[in-house]
């Protein structure tokens, strides 16, 4: 019944020749419901590069070890949680899934006194099939770059012919036409600012060739707020960046400030997405049950990136210039509410000190800011690719 997972007899004598690979004695796979864990035990450490696939209507998890082979004696009891079966190849390990996955925690763990082994452990947790496709599609630049370019077999010529998939980047000017938004003593608008900071960021985003990038306005035109949300989940954002200036009675208050939703504006996601049809990807025949879970699952983790980015991009702001005291602040700002976007509002500075206007009112201050947050932006999608290292 289960021998759809196990190796072939051939398979496994090709693989016992290699004498001097990592040989792994123990495939295990246990969980149920969100949570997954695929242990792998071996008589050294395995270095790694873990992908998610998306091919053909299956979804699996491939584990990538360049020099290993799989004892003929190994322990590999039948898996459970989102793994049906898994398929042992010269290139790895590919583990079938019965639902959307991506990995939480990758680590390699050494030898103990309780067990003498190198044990790789990877937990996966449950996410929406869209994220799971999103990142599948990133992965085939990934793998390629594990593989050192080489594309051995049908499938990975078949990944090479496929073009980098680029992540897409919203950058939202606040205000604009009627809305001037706050004033310089100089009589310098925000709206004005805003803007030439966006275009800054995008200039310096677009240097890398790594994103394909929106303005929610690149005019000085008002765009509602529900219209600027909408656009960035039209457009398949996969981070959302509302810049905007502050303003304060005490004059003497300046530096930036990075904002994510508050638990507030968490209350109001799910009424203002079904007001305005935001609705999540779920695929056709999931069950209400299900597809409620999907829902929670995509929310919290888009919180959680929302709230990665800020801490990321903090110090980065902090090299630009000055920043406020508690620079992450949690906020129930209208353009913050997506469910499936990870968006963060920053102040860049406050109009209404002498020295934060100056910096905003030159080209030189407002490209600090922008290429400060352009830094962010890498770092942040820069995380992924940890997964292909060896922990």
């Amino acid at each position: 019944m289960f021998r759809s997972f196990f190796l072939l007899i051939g398979f496994l004598a090709s693989m016992v020749s290699h004498a001097y690979a990592t040989e792994i004695n123990e495939i295990r796979v246990e969980g149920a419901g969100e949570y997954t864990r695929i242990t792998l035990a071996a008589d050294g450490e395995l270095a790694h590069g873990i992908f998610s696939l998306s091919e053909t209507g299956m979804r699996s998890i491939a584990v990538d070890l360049p020099d290993f082979r799989l004892d003929e004696l190994a322990d590999t009891p039948p898996p459970a949680g989102a793994v049906t079966t898994y398929q042992v190849s010269p290139r790895g390990i590919s583990f079938h899934l019965s639902h959307a996955v991506t990995v939480s925690r990758a680590l390699n763990i050494g030898p103990t006194v309780s067990d003498p082994r190198h044990r790789l452990v990877i937990d996966l947790v449950r996410v929406s099939p869209d994220r799971f496709d999103r990142d599948a599609a990133i992965d085939l630049d990934r793998r390629a770059a594990f593989s050192g370019g080489q594309v051995v077999g049908a499938e990975d010529m078949v990944l090479a012919s496929l073009p980098p998939v680029k992540q897409v980047i919203v950058i939202d000017p606040g205000h604009g036409g009627r809305d001037p938004g706050a004033l310089a003593a100089d009589s310098t608008r925000e709206k004005d600012v805003v803007l030439k900071t966006a275009l800054s960021l995008k200039t310096a985003l677009e240097a890398s060739g790594r994103y394909t990038i929106h303005l929610t306005r690149d005019d000085d035109t008002y765009v509602e707020h529900e219209d600027r949300v909408t656009m960035a989940r039209n457009w398949g954002a996969d981070l959302f960046i509302s810049i905007h200036a502050d303003a304060a009675a005490n004059r003497s208050v300046a530096g930036a400030t990075v904002y994510t939703l508050n638990s507030r504006g968490q209350n109001r996601v799910d009424p203002v997405a079904n007001k305005y049809g935001w609705h999540l990807p779920v695929e056709d025949g999931t069950s209400n049950e299900v597809a409620s879970i999907l829902t929670d699952l995509t929310k919290r983790e888009t919180k959680t990136n929302s709230a990665i980015f800020a801490e990321i991009l903090i110090p980065e702001l902090a090299s630009a210039g000055p920043i406020v005291r508690n620079s992450h602040r949690q906020e129930n700002f209208f353009v913050l509410l997506a469910p499936d976007v990870p968006a963060v509002l920053i102040e860049v500075g406050f109009l209404t000190n002498r020295a934060d206007a100056a910096r905003l009112a030159s080209a030189d201050g407002r490209e600090r800011s922008a290429k400060a947050i352009a830094r962010a932006i890498d770092a942040y999608f820069d995380r992924s690719v940890a997964h292909t290292a060896v922990n």
